[in-house]
């Protein structure tokens, strides 16, 4: 049974001024009602999700209290774990969704929580408003919105569970964003349509970002006409989609004679054929190592078969611009994890929504290593002079700094093999502290657990000032503890008199574990704590990036529950980290959403009433 009004899939987007224009999201269409009975939250298929998503029906709840002389109100929208304004990640959801347990469901609605998008209103006091155009819906349902005090358009930083899509009438300005945010696509939408139930219209027409691939012809079920395809993967061919969508009854029929000629067929009469043959495809998205939504464009004939590796799909599966050409692919980077550049890249590609965040507006600067890690090595502050147009600068009176702000200039710089992405303070619009951080130094690797349990002495003081603090490993030797701050709140004078404060109670306390000693000979073995290292024109190994050694390790975001004995900072690998994001969440989700101006406020009177 569906219960939602579908839009019709096209390849070109209809265009003029009876459309309207809002971004796809990939999720669960669902309806929200809200009545004075309470919340339910429905999918397209009548499916009641109503107990899977508690975050969405409490806020509900709570945020709609206020306005019962609306009700019954009924919205239509998508249900969504978003990753930026214009991309949500349907795998996380899709996890969501098989969650049976109490327990697992509000533990994981609390640490990594979906938010529902509302695009159209359908019922509004008791009343249908489906008949009615769609700008008149739209503006309704902003105007409620308005009233509710919620978003006027998605964020994912934003706190609240219910956010509002806007219509748009540009196309292809909204398309630039959808792609350089690697969103879904966009549906457009008769500006006179109606909301019809359990229909599929050519009043809404989706078009979707689409990539595309090289993979393997190798199997094919004559039964359905469906073609396995496979890409190799550590030296394994390892099944990726199957396809059917797209092919041409000829081009079928060829794949048909090719098997029935060099393939082997197996009991069951589909048929199977060694890795020879390769084609490009269309898809939407990876989900767990499988291709969604995939189409059959081409037969590619003249490849080398050997191309179609994992890699590559991973390095293809964003929109880059052309002149963005990945090189030397084979070298070796990480020596002691046998890790090479395309391994190295691939991390960057799937790790840069939670890089992205803290590079976006930084003037970065990296470390190089030409010839992988460990190796001869080098800081590279300034852009240099052939780096290319869709790398953008700013120049801060002495150096002309990249700025990182998109994933293109992420990649040109990770395939210059910077392995390391160092950044201030304070983003390039601002001259004072997004955050601050202490460094917690140990004497040497073996030393770790002397940063486990200094971090832990500075979260009882945070505790005791009611400030939340994020820990991070530096990749290296030791832990990095982060407090975020809103952009233009505090001076770097006033963090450094904070920075002093902390440094000074946990010297003064501990002096058998802490020493703010700059000379290493004088340190007599105790764990440095760099509050100096907090200040304007000095930079920090970002969260995620990698470091420079030859275990590839990450300067990991943890909970703080991991900080423990058990620690280890050799776990945290290109290969770990990115598993552990997709199966534990991201530490930092709600580093940016989660200022501490308050607290640190009260604790920075408190020090101007005592000098």
């Amino acid at each position: 049974m569906v219960l939602t009004m579908q839009p019709i899939l096209t390849s070109e987007p209809p265009e003029g001024s009876e459309w309207r224009y809002e971004v796809k999201y990939d999720g669960f269409r669902c309806l929200l009602r809200i009545d004075e009975s309470g919340v339910t939250l429905t999918s397209r298929n009548g499916q009641t999700l109503t107990n899977q998503f508690p975050e969405i029906t409490a806020f509900a709840a709570r945020c709609f209290q206020h306005m019962k002389d609306r009700f019954p109100i009924t919205l239509d929208g998508e249900l969504v774990y978003l990753i930026n304004p214009y991309r949500a990640d349907f795998e996380h959801l899709q996890i969501r969704g098989r969650l049976k347990r109490t327990e697992a469901i509000e533990s994981t609605a609390d640490r990594r929580p979906c938010r529902f998008l509302a695009f159209d209103l359908l019922v509004l006091e008791g009343a249908g408003t489906v008949s009615l155009p769609y700008v008149k819906r739209k503006r309704a349902l902003s105007k409620l919105f308005k009233e509710a005090n919620l978003p006027a358009c998605p964020h994912h930083l934003a706190e609240e569970a219910i956010q509002y899509i806007p219509e748009h009438t540009d196309f292809d300005a909204l398309w630039d964003k959808v792609v350089r945010h690697d969103g879904e696509g966009i549906v457009a939408k008769r500006a006179s349509s109606g909301w019809a139930e359990n229909k599929r219209s050519p009043d809404w027409q989706k078009y979707k970002h689409m990539k595309t691939a090289h993979v393997l012809l190798t199997g094919f079920n004559p039964k359905n006409g469906y073609v396995t395809t496979s890409v190799l993967k550590d030296g394994t061919v390892v099944p990726i989609a199957s396809v059917s969508h797209g092919m041409q009854a000829e081009e079928k029929n060829a794949v048909r004679t090719i098997m029935e000629t060099h393939g082997k067929k197996l009991p069951n009469g589909e048929y199977t054929l060694e890795p020879s043959i390769c084609m490009t495809v269309q898809y939407l998205t990876i989900l767990q190592d499988t291709l969604r939504e995939v189409s059959f464009v081409s037969f590619q004939f003249e490849m080398d078969w050997t191309e179609c590796t994992y890699q590559q799909l991973i390095l293809r599966s964003k929109t880059l611009p052309p002149k963005l050409q990945f090189t030397s692919l084979d070298k070796i980077v990480f020596k002691k994890r046998e890790k090479t550049k395309a391994d190295f890249l691939s991390y960057m590609v799937k790790m840069s929504d939670f890089l992205m965040p803290f590079l976006k507006d930084r003037a970065v600067t990296v470390i190089r290593y030409p010839h992988g890690a460990p190796g001869e090595s080098f800081f590279q502050k300034n852009k240099p002079d052939y780096t290319p147009d869709f790398v953008s600068s700013v120049f801060d009176g002495s150096h002309e700094h990249i700025v990182c702000s998109s994933i293109p200039s992420l990649l040109w710089l990770a395939n210059q093999l910077a392995l390391e992405f160092h950044v201030p303070f304070q983003t390039v619009h601002s001259e004072r502290p997004a955050e601050i951080v202490i460094d917690l130094d140990p004497p040497s690797r073996n030393d770790f657990p002397m940063a486990v349990e200094a971090a832990h002495v500075l979260k009882q003081l945070f505790d005791s000032f009611s400030i939340t603090s994020f820990p991070k490993l530096s990749g290296n030797k030791g832990i990095q503890l982060y407090i975020p701050l809103s952009p233009e709140a505090f001076t770097y004078e006033e963090t450094r008199a904070f920075t002093m404060l902390i440094a000074d109670y946990c010297v003064r306390t501990r002096p058998d574990l802490f020493t703010t000693e700059r000379f290493i000979k004088n340190r007599n073995g105790r764990l440095y704590l760099d509050y100096l290292q907090h200040a304007e024109g000095k930079t920090i190994i970002a969260p995620y990036s990698t470091r420079g050694n030859e275990l590839g390790t990450v300067a990991a975001p943890l909970y703080w529950s991991e900080v423990n004995s058990s620690l280890t900072p050799d776990d945290y690998t290109i290969d770990t980290v990115v598993n552990r994001v997709r199966t534990e969440g991201d530490p930092f989700y709600d580093f940016y959403r989660n200022p501490q101006d308050g607290p640190l406020s009260i604790v920075l009177e408190q020090i101007k009433r005592k000098s």
